[in-house]
């Protein structure tokens, strides 16, 4: 049972520096958050080290005059562990790495290291790079195009939905592309200047 009465005599007594409120953070907090780094590919000396550490965190946080806990502390110690612990993981990078929120949770998520996420968000601007040149396009090549390139349709198909005959779906798909290449180099020169 607690000797203390609320969150608020928590706070109150780790700000004085009464060291009973660390071991009733340890009874309260530290088993959920050690099993939520268990359950993440971390070790039992991980979990001392992290925990600790979250309480360093939350004693500096409460110091700061303007904090103010909003939430339990159980779940404010607990959010600081994970948030360390999940910083930890991209910082040693395992690419593929399955985490798991916590036992009753059976979401898994998959965290992906630093190098991956940047070759994604790069790819990802060249899409909108794309889509904002494809948009500039006139005429009919914008649909040409995407009928082709993105929803992978024949030119025989092409032809049907735009009441063309295919040897011209064929040849405005040619010119439409040369024309997209053209204005992909232009645009490419002028990002280098």
């Amino acid at each position: 049972m607690s000797t203390f009465s609320s969150n608020a005599a928590l706070v109150d007594q780790l700000k004085a520096g009464n060291r009973a409120v660390i071991k009733e953070l340890y009874r309260i907090a530290y088993p959920e958050c050690a099993s939520f780094i268990k359950n993440n590919n971390g070790t039992a000396s991980d979990t001392e080290d992290f925990f600790q550490e979250a309480l360093v965190v939350l004693y500096r946080k409460i110091q700061q005059p303007t904090f103010e806990l909003t939430s339990n502390i159980k779940t404010f110690l607990y959010s600081i562990n994970r948030n360390l612990w999940l910083n930890e993981l991209r910082k040693r990078s395992k690419s593929g790495l399955k985490l798991v929120m916590d036992e009753q949770d059976d979401k898994e998520f998959v965290l992906t290291s630093e190098d991956e996420v940047a070759e994604k968000e790069e790819t990802e601007k060249q899409y909108n790079l794309i889509a904002e040149m494809l948009q500039a396009v006139e005429g009919n090549c914008k649909e040409v195009l995407i009928n082709f390139y993105h929803k992978k349709m024949s030119l025989k198909e092409i032809a049907a939905v735009m009441g063309f005959s295919e040897q011209y779906a064929k040849k405005r798909r040619y010119k439409c592309m040369q024309a997209f290449k053209k204005q992909v180099r232009e645009r490419y020169e002028t990002m280098r200047v």
